[in-house]
C-alpha cells in the first residue's frame, strides 16, 4: 500500500495509495506529517462499526504529532507525504487530535441547525481552493472527495447528498461534467445558500 516516490526530490517523501491508512485511531504518532499532494480524511471509528469524518487535510497542511491520536487518518486520494521534525514544526501548534476537534467545532458552528442545501453549499465553498484542476476540461476541478465521504462529513444520507448536488446543478450553481469533476458556476449564489436556513430564502 505504501511505496517510495521515485520522482520526489526529497528522499523523505513517500507515497500512500488511495484508501491506505496513515495511522490508526488510538495509536501513538510520534512525528508530524506534511501533506505534499492529495487529501487525507480524519475519521473517528465507533464500536458499532460506524464512523464519523471529522476533518480533511489538504496539500500544505501538517498533521501534528500526538501521544494518542483519537482518529484514523486515511488517504482519500493517492498522497505524497513528508515527515516533519520537531525543529521544523512550531511547538505551539495544536496536536493532531486537537486539529480534528477544532475542525469539527468549525463545521458545527457553520452548519449546525441548517438545511442540507446550506450545509452542502458551505462545504463546496470550503473545498473550492483545495480542488486540483482537471487536465481534460477547461474550468473544471477534480471532485476528489467521494460522495459517501461528503455525506458522512455533513451528517446526511448518501441519497440526500447526491440529490442536493443534482439540485445545485439544475439551478445553475454548479456543473458536474463527470462524477469526479465539478465546475463552479455561481459562487455568489452558493454563498447565499450557505448562509440561508432554507433553500427558498437564498
Amino acid at each position: 500500500l505504501e511505496e517510495r516516490s521515485p520522482s520526489a526530490r526529497d528522499v523523505r517523501h513517500r507515497v500512500l495509495a488511495r484508501n491506505a491508512v496513515l495511522f490508526w485511531q488510538d495509536e501513538r504518532q510520534p512525528q508530524a506529517i506534511e501533506i505534499v499532494e492529495g487529501t487525507v480524511r480524519a475519521a473517528r471509528l465507533w464500536s458499532d462499526g460506524s464512523r464519523q469524518i471529522l476533518a480533511f487535510f489538504w496539500p500544505g497542511d501538517i498533521i501534528q504529532a500526538a501521544a494518542l491520536q483519537r482518529y484514523t487518518a486515511e488517504a482519500v486520494t493517492r498522497c505524497v507525504l513528508r515527515p516533519r521534525s520537531h525543529e521544523e514544526v512550531s511547538t505551539f501548534e495544536s496536536s493532531g487530535t486537537d486539529q480534528a476537534l477544532q475542525a469539527s467545532i468549525c463545521l458545527l458552528a457553520a452548519t449546525g441547525k441548517k438545511s442540507a442545501t446550506s450545509r452542502m453549499a458551505w462545504f463546496l465553498l470550503q473545498i473550492y481552493e483545495h480542488l486540483p484542476q482537471d487536465p481534460r476540461r477547461a474550468n473544471a476541478l477534480r471532485f476528489t472527495i467521494p460522495r459517501n465521504d461528503v455525506a458522512d462529513y455533513l451528517g446526511m444520507s448518501m441519497e440526500t447528498a447526491c440529490r442536493t448536488l443534482a439540485a445545485f446543478r439544475a439551478r445553475g450553481l454548479i456543473d458536474l461534467p463527470t462524477r469526479k469533476t465539478i465546475c463552479y458556476r455561481d459562487m455568489a449564489q452558493l454563498a447565499r445558500v450557505a448562509q440561508s436556513p432554507k433553500w427558498e430564502d437564498a
